[in-house]
This record gives C-alpha cells, sequence and structure tokens, in this order.
C-alpha cells in the first residue's frame, strides 16, 4: 500500500478524522488509500513511528483560503503549496511501527491489520491506541484523550 508520513500531531489528526485536508508542497497524481504514518518526531498526545490507520485521498488542489479550516491551519502556507483533499472516515488499523520517508512510500500490505467494524470506535481508541499515546509528563494530555473517546463513545 501507498504510505505517506506526516508530523504525529497531523497524523493523528487525520485519524481521529478532525483534518481532512493535508498541506504539502507539492503535488501527486495517486488517489485512493493511503496508509498514514506518523513520523519519529515525539509529541504529546500522539503515537510516533507507527502506521496509524488508512485515509482515501480524493483530490489535490492548489492551496487556498478554503482549506485552512479543514487543514488545522490558522495561516496560508506558502505560494503554489498543494491541499490533498481526504474523504474524512478513515478506516481503523491495528498501529504497526514504520520508518517514515519523504514523499509516497511502499508499505507491505501483509503488514497492515484492518480492524474489523463491528469494534467500537472507542474500544479501537482504547485497546489499539492508547497503550502507544505519549501523553507527555503532564496530565493535561491525558484528560484531553478521554475526551476524545468520549466523543466517539
Amino acid at each position: 500500500m501507498k504510505a505517506l508520513s506526516l508530523y504525529p500531531e497531523w497524523a493523528m489528526q487525520i485519524m481521529l478524522g478532525y483534518k481532512t485536508v493535508e498541506c504539502r508542497s507539492w503535488p501527486t497524481k495517486y488517489r485512493g488509500y493511503l496508509l498514514i504514518c506518523a513520523s519519529s518526531k515525539p509529541w504529546p498526545l500522539t503515537i510516533d513511528s507507527h502506521a496509524i490507520s488508512i485515509a482515501k485521498l480524493i483530490d489535490v488542489a492548489l492551496f487556498t483560503e478554503a482549506h485552512l479550516e479543514e487543514a488545522c491551519m490558522e495561516e496560508m502556507p506558502p505560494a503554489g503549496s498543494y491541499a490533498w483533499i481526504f474523504e474524512p472516515r478513515h478506516i481503523w488499523i491495528e498501529p504497526f511501527p514504520v520508518k517514515g520517508r519523504q514523499r509516497l512510500f511502499d508499505v507491505d500490505d501483509s503488514l497492515i491489520q484492518v480492524l474489523p467494524d463491528d469494534v467500537p470506535e472507542a474500544t479501537c481508541l482504547r485497546e489499539y491506541y492508547e497503550p502507544l499515546m505519549n501523553f507527555g509528563k503532564n496530565g493535561e494530555a491525558r484528560e484531553i484523550w478521554e475526551e476524545i473517546i468520549h466523543d466517539f463513545s
């Protein structure tokens, strides 16, 4: 499967469905499912160095102000940036370690274990994602995580 590596905070936002536009400096002709991988840069309230979900890339266009909110951004990126537009619904997977790379890269399909549709989303978050979470040094991140799980219940 084709894969895309992002900083953990952005990968998590896509996984949770909060972010449906990714800003990139380059376009791609590829459309379809992408394995979303979090890079190795640790960040509170994220999982790093793992593949964490599958998202469907449906379009790529020049980035405009209309993309800001869906990209979870407040300011316009440099001119000539691209909006990678994903379907709002993602596919839950059992996270697994991945070494991120630049550009699109391939990951062996045999490593990808899609979680069954009949498993509640809150259960997926608790059982598969929470054990890998970086909650940082204070309890605030855990409180936010509990709110996220509640929203998926």
